[in-house]
């Protein structure tokens, strides 16, 4: 896999990556399965942590499943496409960190840090968002692997659970603020909308 650097010009699939709304198609539906799981099953998290509601549990459960291939699939299209590579490139890599110290220098004085998948805090944001998602929905299906005696992990229910008590508060708060900056660029007018349109794109 070939590093990109900061200052490297860029394919056409690189650039485009950095254009509000320049997602292909696949993305988009993979986004859509992204925030509907993952909605649903923290919405059922903290009902079950924060008020003892386990109604919706069995359905809770199946989701988590139907997530963790889900999240499989986005691995295998991030790492294994020019344009996911990119999208990763602007989450994880180290050389971005002035421009997230300038996001947040510019969030202090007022100013909204730049919308999309470009490097800065919005993109760590949902880089560390997308870990956190990824962590707990996999150590999770690995506690109900071995509670339903499929495997045998010593350790893994212990883990699995600690991490649903633990990281489910923590995504919780990333998600409210990855929504709500997304809705606070949209009343700005900046083109945030196209990444549900997966009817349209290539």
């Amino acid at each position: 896999m070939a590093v990109l650097s900061s200052t490297h010009p860029g394919t056409r699939e690189e650039r485009s990556l950095r254009e509000d709304g320049a997602y292909p198609r696949w993305a988009k539906i993979l986004h859509m399965g992204l925030v509907l799981a993952v909605t649903f099953e923290l919405y059922n998290s903290l009902a079950a942590l924060w008020f003892a509601n386990f109604q919706w549990f069995p359905l809770h459960v199946a989701t988590g499943i139907f997530l963790t291939f889900w999240l499989v699939l986005c691995w295998a299209f991030y790492l294994g496409t020019l344009w996911g590579r990119a999208l990763l490139w602007s989450w994880f890599f180290p050389a971005h960190l002035p421009a997230i110290i300038r996001d947040l220098r510019a969030l202090f004085l007022g100013r909204l840090p730049a919308a999309g998948p470009v490097p800065g805090l919005s993109s760590l944001w949902q880089g560390v968002f997308f870990l956190g998602v990824s962590f707990v929905t996999f150590t999770g299906f690995a506690a109900w692997l071995v509670l339903e005696g499929y495997i045998s992990w010593p350790g893994a229910t212990h883990l699995g659970l600690h991490a649903m008590r633990l990281g489910t508060p923590l995504l919780a708060y990333l998600w409210f603020g990855h929504v709500f900056m997304a809705f606070f660029h949209a009343l700005r007018r900046q083109p945030l909308w196209g990444i549900f349109a997966f009817w349209r794109g290539a």
